[in-house]
């Protein structure tokens, strides 16, 4: 099943992102203008993530599927005199999420995001990179996690594809951690990463 993701996933990067590698943008900063500051984002997104990420017999398996709806909001104009070129955005997710491998049904909850887009002039890609922190409530396996609230911390990294001035196809990948923080004696945790897709429309 991995190895049939991993094909998806190249497949889907090749047919939505390489064709936009070429294409100029006829108006000057089109869409590096939609990353200025008090600009905004919208957009849907699902994850199939895996855990344990690395070979660990002694841990439970939980993999799972987690969707979410985010709305961002641009803090900082784009930085064109940076040798990384971008700008800042904070992000509010709202997310659920189920297991297909392991014990637990639900996952359901909130993350707040930190974003830096690398914003070039007269691209279509959009590179970025993110970090999270939330609290969820879920029954995920609980000699992994101990009760049913905790807390996430988030990493990851992807791409907006525009397809269309102020819509953006968006391909990436996510680490996500779930952990009570202590406040239960069971506190293994929950180490996950998986590729993510997503519909994201700037305005």
């Amino acid at each position: 099943m991995n190895r049939k993701l991993g094909w998806w996933f190249s497949g889907f990067i090749t047919v939505t992102c390489v064709p936009a590698i070429g294409q100029e943008i006829q108006v000057d900063n089109s869409i590096g203008s939609l990353f200025q500051k008090g600009n905004h984002e919208a957009g849907v997104s699902t994850s199939v993530l895996y855990s344990p990420i690395l070979p660990d017999k002694g841990r439970p398996i939980i993999n799972y599927t987690l969707s979410g709806a985010h709305f961002g909001w641009m803090l900082t104009d784009v930085n064109s005199s940076s040798w990384l070129p971008g700008n800042v955005e904070v992000l509010g997710e709202a997310i659920g999420g189920t297991p297909f491998t392991g014990v637990g049904t639900y996952l359901v909850g909130g993350t707040g995001w930190i974003r830096y887009n690398f914003v070039e002039p007269n691209w279509r890609l959009v590179p970025y990179t993110q970090g999270g922190v939330g609290a969820e409530l879920t029954d995920f396996d609980q000699r992994l996690i101990g009760e049913h609230f905790n807390f996430n911390l988030n990493m990851g990294a992807g791409m907006h594809c525009f397809v269309m001035r102020n819509l953006s196809i968006d391909v990436g990948c996510r680490f996500q951690h779930l952990s009570n923080a202590r406040l239960s004696h069971t506190d293994i945790g929950v180490n996950a990463f998986g590729p993510e897709f997503g519909v994201s429309y700037f305005f």
